[in-house]
Formats: C-alpha cells, sequence, structure tokens
C-alpha cells in the first residue's frame, strides 16, 4: 500500500468516525415519536424499501434500530448469508414476522431495541452495517431524512473537509556522522509528530512526558543506539514475582524490553543508529506510548511495587559506578538442594549425571517441577539483571549477571531431562481444559406494547 493509499484510508476512516459520533448525539436526542432514515445514494430500483438503516423513538426512552431483510429488497440489493451472518454478530434480532403477517412486537426487518442512552452503540453498529452490509464508502454518499414528531433537529450531513497537504515526508534512511548528527536527526523526527521538542538534558536524553510517566530518547554508546528507556514502577518488593510479570511482559510485547533492575521496573528499546530510520523511532515511541497509557496503579501493585509518575522521578539510570553492586541475595530463598544443583553448574559445567539430578528430588516428579520453575524464574530474573546493566552502560555486572543467567539455563536443562527420565512419554501429555464462554446477556423485551406498529409495516400496506 503506498503512502497516498495508507492517508486516504485514514481520512475515510476519521471521516466515519466524525459521523459516528454525530449520528450518536443525534439519536441520544430522539424524543417519542422522531424517525431518522439513512441510505446509500442510489437510483437504481431496489425494491418497495432499499438498502437503508433507520432509526425510531418510541417506548418512554427506547429506541428501535432496523435494517430491511430480503422481503423488501429486491435485485442484486437483497442480503447475502454473510451479510445476515454479520447483522446477527452485531446483535439484530431476525425479523420476527413476514410483511404481511400481524403484530407480534417485533419487526418484519432485522431489528434491535436499546434505550437512547445506548446511542454509541447504536450508532456504531448502523455506521457497520451501511460500509460492510451496503458496501457504503463514505459518509458523503448517503442520504438523510428525518420524520415523525419533528421535535428533533435535522440530521444533516458535513460538508466534504478541505483537503489539507501532505507534510513533508521524513526521510526514509540517513547514514549518520557522529553523536551530534543522531541527535539533530532525534530532533528533526520529534519535531515532526510532538512539534515542540524539549531541550537535552545533562545527561544527554530528551525526556517526553506521556501518560503522567517520563520516556527518556537519547544516544548509546559509542553512537551505535539511539535509546529509547521509560521507568515505569519502583519501590518493588519481591523480586521474584516481579521477574515473572516482566517475563510475560516481554512475551506480550515483543517490539519492547522489560527489565528489573533492583527494585525498578523500566521498558526499553534499542535502535541501530546508523543508519537512522525516523520510522522506527516513531513507531518505537508509539508502541511504548500504548503500553503507558494502558497502565494504572493495579499495574505498579501487581509488580509488588509504585508507579514511577513524573512528580517521584528522580531520573535515567544511574551511571555504572552508583548502581547498587551486583549480588545474589534474590536467591536467598530457594531450597538449599535446588542451590546445590545450580553450584553443580558454576563456570558453565553442564556434565551432570541425570540419574543424579532425580536423586536430590527424592526421585519425585512434583519436586523436579517446583525446582525447574523456580529455575526459570532465576533465569529470567538474571536475564532482566544483565539487561539493566546494558541501560546503564555496566559492562562488569553485564558479564557477571549473565553467567548467573547460563548457570540456571543449565540447571532447566538439567531438571528437564530428570522429569523425561522419571515421566513416561505418555504420562506427559495434559489434557487442555477449555474455560466456558461466558453466556451472551439476556435481551430484555423493551416494548410494552407489542400492537405498535414497527417502520416497515406501512411498507406492506
Amino acid at each position: 500500500m503506498t503512502d497516498t493509499e495508507s492517508r486516504f484510508d485514514r481520512d475515510v476512516d476519521r471521516s466515519w468516525s466524525e459521523f459516528r459520533a454525530r449520528l450518536a448525539d443525534h439519536v441520544a436526542s430522539m424524543c417519542d415519536g422522531d424517525g431518522l432514515l439513512l441510505e446509500p445514494l442510489v437510483e437504481e430500483e431496489t425494491g418497495p424499501a432499499g438498502p437503508c438503516v433507520q432509526f425510531y423513538a418510541w417506548g418512554a426512552g427506547q429506541v428501535r434500530c432496523e435494517v430491511p431483510s430480503n422481503a423488501h429488497l429486491g435485485g442484486d440489493r437483497r442480503l447475502r448469508p454473510a451479510d445476515e451472518a454479520l447483522l446477527a454478530e452485531l446483535g439484530w434480532r431476525e425479523p420476527s414476522r413476514g410483511p404481511e403477517d400481524p403484530e407480534d412486537g417485533g419487526s418484519p426487518a432485522y431489528w434491535m431495541d436499546r434505550p437512547a442512552a445506548w446511542a454509541d452503540q447504536l450508532a456504531a453498529v448502523a455506521v457497520t452495517a451501511l460500509r460492510r452490509v451496503w458496501g457504503v464508502p463514505h459518509p458523503l454518499f448517503l442520504r438523510t431524512e428525518t420524520f415523525g414528531a419533528g421535535r428533533a433537529a435535522a440530521f444533516d450531513l458535513p460538508a466534504p473537509a478541505e483537503e489539507t497537504p501532505p507534510p513533508a515526508a521524513l526521510p526514509l534512511a540517513v547514514e549518520t556522522a557522529g553523536e551530534e548528527h543522531v541527535r539533530e536527526l532525534i530532533e528533526s523526527t520529534l519535531r515532526e509528530r510532538i512539534g515542540d521538542v524539549p531541550l537535552w538534558d545533562e545527561d544527554g536524553d530528551l525526556a517526553l512526558r506521556v501518560a503522567g510517566l517520563l520516556v527518556f530518547v537519547g544516544v548509546g554508546p559509542h553512537e551505535r543506539t539511539v535509546d529509547v528507556f521509560a521507568p515505569i514502577v519502583h519501590n518493588i518488593t519481591g523480586r521474584t514475582r516481579a521477574a515473572e510479570v516482566v517475563a510475560d511482559l516481554n512475551r506480550r510485547w515483543p517490539h519492547l524490553k522489560f527489565v528489573l533492575v533492583e527494585d525498578r521496573v523500566a521498558v526499553a528499546a534499542h535502535l541501530p543508529a546508523s543508519p537512522f530510520v525516523p520510522a522506527h523511532l516513531l513507531t518505537t515511541l508509539d508502541h511504548v506510548a500504548q503500553f503507558l497509557e494502558g497502565l494504572d496503579e493495579a499495574f505498579g501493585t501487581r509488580l509488588g511495587g509504585e508507579l514511577l509518575h513524573e512528580t517521584d522521578h528522580d531520573g535515567v539510570p544511574p551511571p555504572p559506578d552508583e548502581l547498587p553492586p551486583w549480588t545474589t541475595d534474590s536467591e536467598e530463598d530457594l531450597p538449599p538442594t535446588l542451590l546445590a544443583l545450580r553450584d553443580l553448574h558454576l563456570d558453565g559445567r553442564a556434565e551432570v549425571e541425570t540419574r543424579t539430578v532425580a536423586r536430590m528430588a527424592g526421585d519425585e516428579p512434583d519436586q523436579l517441577l517446583r525446582f525447574l520453575r523456580m529455575s526459570v524464574d532465576a533465569q529470567v530474573c538474571w536475564q532482566a539483571e544483565a539487561m539493566g546493566r546494558a541501560a546503564a552502560g555496566d559492562g562488569a555486572g553485564i558479564a557477571r549477571a549473565e553467567a548467573k543467567a547460563q548457570e540456571w539455563e543449565l540447571t532447566c536443562r538439567s531438571l528437564t531431562a530428570a522429569m523425561r527420565l522419571l515421566v513416561p512419554p505418555a504420562g506427559t501429555a495434559t489434557t487442555r481444559v477449555r474455560r466456558p464462554r461466558p453466556s451472551p446477556p439476556e435481551q430484555i423485551e423493551l416494548f410494552e406494547n407489542p400492537d405498535e406498529p414497527t417502520l416497515f409495516d406501512e411498507l406492506s400496506d
């Protein structure tokens, strides 16, 4: 897809979004007896009603929304099975009777009844039907008609928006010439997105404010990377639990890296500085912003800490000489037997008899599984520690943390081999338990008078 096509699609989606908001406001303001008809601008004969979506307010603050069924359509505008399935998926009820049948409280059309307070939902499903069932490409290709008691204002379509020239395109990629050149490119890229760019701080970073948190953008060591770094949680009390959450975040957000450093969790990304690709930086910042905007205080609690709001912030990660000393305190609560097994893999040693590992766990598969889970957590913890040291430029800390992560990786392999020894292959199969899907909410009958005529009844007279 070309940039022009992509921009056109965005403009169309924005027009439909604005139309949906105006439609919701109008539907919410309708009084009993007010009606609104939305239909495509067509000239061919389409049957007694033709493709449309219509609203009718009645029944003490209720609104009925209807889409004609094939009983009212002719020619090539008849609903296909896929169209009918989509209407059902969106919440429309199937026609309850034919056009000539007696009143039954339903409709010969596809219909749904909602309180006027649900106008946003009615507008959303109406727009989906107009676009996907009737194939209306843009709100400008609609005709509107208000009818009924006349107390609601006319619903007019907006005038076509004036075409604005596209912004100057950013370069696709730039070969950089030193750190200052990289900084200039970062500034010009951010200026295209946010306008005014903050000044570089004393640590050589740009501090951006997103959802009450700080995101730092800077140049990595030796001008090899553009680094994006956002501390998000601090005062963490349980590193083991935090390491589990960090591992889960790294699986769910593959384009970002979440790291656990001492009592803090941060999100980071490292992009090549040469060639510098502006689109990569903007996309990365979009991913970071999307994640940060979804955070709340419960997220900090889940990690055993607190969100690091801008007012709590004390800057970027400290330089290597100010980092807390490398420590193995996080392993103190692990079982001595597991630590003894880990020690068999010190300095990268991998030759441990599988039978010996099984005996250390008392030949109990459950104990092996428990040890394996703890070992995975420890491995993830040390991998995160290495990433955090890398973000701070602590080369010695990186090496020590990576060595610890390797010890636990080898421990995991030994435990896995022991599990295979004790548990026959046929016994390893597990049954996947499916969670029952929640039953859909019960449709409440909204009309007390089943003899009230539907909008389509007059067409059959």
